[in-house]
Formats: structure tokens, sequence, C-alpha cells
């Protein structure tokens, strides 16, 4: 495995992050790689819902003495880490999570991290994410609305990767709940847009689901050709 780790983010807090992440989490160890998941921050409670949503639907998602590991930063107030952690008087240390981070990721072949909200969150009042994640030069998958206005977000966001040598991957767009009341015409046509001025690949585009079973079978041919770029070309392809 050319790449021992994804970054999960998304244009904006609940598009699907945690549900994309969970589906490539399953989808790399039905391939036999021995996959993680990993959470820096999380807010909203005092133990990670996303951790408990990825664990529910992949057999051992959470592992017997890996929560602190798997779920660095839980915080009660759900609102941007910097703002969850002043509330409880406390701060976030990004060496941290780049401990955390090593440390686990030297147990699997291949860890998919999950990030918080967007890229320009901030993590403490010094400090946004996508200023971390330069850091680390993880290779970053993009998450993005299908509807209305997800063009100017997605291309946002793809900048502000590129701006600071942040590998891309491509982007993966995630139906959002009222999706009906948009026209596949404009559906269509946002993914190509984003795909022509991005100049990024699109990875495919998981409907609204009944069961989560179905969108595992949605995800398949999304999951094969990220699976191809983490294997061969990396990241450097869509740099």
């Amino acid at each position: 495995m050319k790449n021992k780790a994804v970054f999960v983010t998304a244009t904006d807090t609940g598009v699907g992050k945690t549900f994309i992440a969970s589906l490539l989490v399953g989808f790399l160890r039905q391939c036999g790689i021995d996959a993680g998941y990993q959470k820096w921050l999380s807010s909203g409670g005092h133990d990670s819902a996303d951790l408990d949503f990825c664990m529910r639907h992949n057999e051992n998602a959470a592992e017997p003495g890996q929560t602190d590991l798997q779920a660095v930063y839980c915080f009660k107030y759900p609102a941007a880490p910097h703002l969850a952690a002043e509330l409880e008087e406390r701060e976030v240390d990004p060496q941290r999570i780049i401990s955390s981070f090593h440390k686990y990721e030297q147990q699997k072949e291949l860890v998919v991290v999950e990030g918080v909200g967007g890229l320009m969150v901030p993590l403490r009042r010094n400090l946004l994410l996508a200023d971390f994640l330069n850091r680390l030069s993880l290779p970053t998958l993009v998450v993005s609305r299908t509807g209305l206005g997800t063009i100017n977000h997605t291309l946002l966001t793809l900048e502000a990767l590129r701006s600071r040598e942040i590998p891309l991957l491509g982007v993966i767009f995630s139906d959002e709940e009222n999706i009906g009341q948009y026209d596949e015409i404009l559906l269509e046509d946002n993914m190509r847009t984003i795909a022509q001025f991005g100049r990024v690949p699109i990875f495919g585009r998981i409907r609204r689901c009944s069961t989560y079973a179905e969108a595992i079978k949605q995800f398949h041919p999304a999951g094969e050709l990220l699976l191809k770029y983490l294997r061969h070309e990396g990241s450097n392809l869509y740099s």
C-alpha cells in the first residue's frame, strides 16, 4: 500500500463524512486490508458518536484498549473544537493528535481519519484544521453535497487544500436528506462542473439509501477507484 492513511473531509458539517468514512473502512476490510478508523476531534458528547456509528456498521471498528487512540478528543458541547474545548477549560494539543495518529498508524495497514466540520474549522484560537493537516500531508478525500450550493463550497475546499499543498485524492458526493427537491439536470451538472473547474476526479455519488447494506453496494465502484489510486498512483496525480 503506497499510502498508509486517508483523510476524509467535507465542505461543511453534516454532509456525510462519517457515512463515507464508515463505508470506506468496511470496503477496505472486505478487500483484505487491515483498515482502522480514527477521529481526532468530536463534540456533542463525552464519547465519539462517529466512532460509535463506524463501530456499529463495521465489526470490531472500535478495538479494545484503542479508544483513546481512535477518538483523541471528545468534547461535550456541540461546537467547533476551539470553543468546545474552552468551555471545558481545555485546549487541543496538536502534538497529542500527531502522536496518537502515528501510534495508531503503526498498528494498521491503512487508517481512515475523519475530519471535523469543514477544512477551515479552528482546532484552537491560533490553528485551523487545514493548517494542521498541512503538517501531516495526508491524501484527502472531499465529501460534498450534491444539491444547490455545492459548486461554491466544493471549489473553495479544493482551493484551500491546494494552497496548502495538501495531497488531493478527489471528490465523492453524498445526497442530502432533501435531495428530492432538486432536478437531476442540476445534480448532474453540479458534479460535471466541479470536475471541470476543480480539475479533480469524481469518485461517484452515494444516493439516499433505505438501508446501510444498499449503501455498501453503491459505494463499491467508488471504493475500487479509491483503492486503485492509493495502491498505485498515490495522491500526486491530482495535486
